[in-house]
């Protein structure tokens, strides 16, 4: 089984908590990487159409997880469109989270994984679990173990 966890973070704290997952999941024998969504202009303000300078191919996975930080109280712009972009997700089994720096439930992380629930939907895939970290909640690492934990024991 091969997993692909497929990121975009600007401030490197979502693809902290995505590098900590691969390590687990390598740990547990897991084929597990990363591929890094990467945009040719990442600001927040840039609208659709995005052009990408690396635009991961999902076909290779047959577990895929998304990881994104939320903007604005939504999920990142660059995350939306790549999942727009994104090639079929039938027959895989798929998982998300994202990171946000508020700890309050309406803070957007809801919204955003709902997000990507119906990008995903689109795609004839489904999201099997999703998960939101607050960088500034007081129990962060909690959530991210409890992430972590959850999506090994789902695989």
């Amino acid at each position: 089984m091969k997993i692909g966890i497929i990121v975009f973070s600007k401030t490197n704290n979502t693809f902290s908590v995505a590098d900590r997952l691969r390590v687990a999941l390598v740990e547990k024998g897991l084929d597990a990487e990363i591929q890094r969504i990467v945009p040719e202009n990442d600001d927040p303000g840039v609208k659709s159409p995005i052009v990408f300078a690396n635009k991961p191919d999902v076909s290779p996975y047959d577990v895929v997880i998304f990881a994104s930080p939320v903007w604005a109280f939504s999920l990142a712009g660059v995350m939306k469109e790549y999942l727009e972009q994104v090639a079929s997700l039938e027959g895989k089994r798929v998982f998300s989270f994202v990171t946000k720096q508020l700890a309050s439930k309406f803070t957007g992380g809801i919204k955003a994984n709902r997000q990507i629930n119906s990008a995903v939907a689109l795609k004839g895939g489904t999201v099997e679990k999703s998960f939101i970290v607050s960088w500034k909640n007081k129990k962060r690492e909690a959530e991210i173990a409890s992430l972590i934990a959850e999506i090994i024991k789902a695989i």
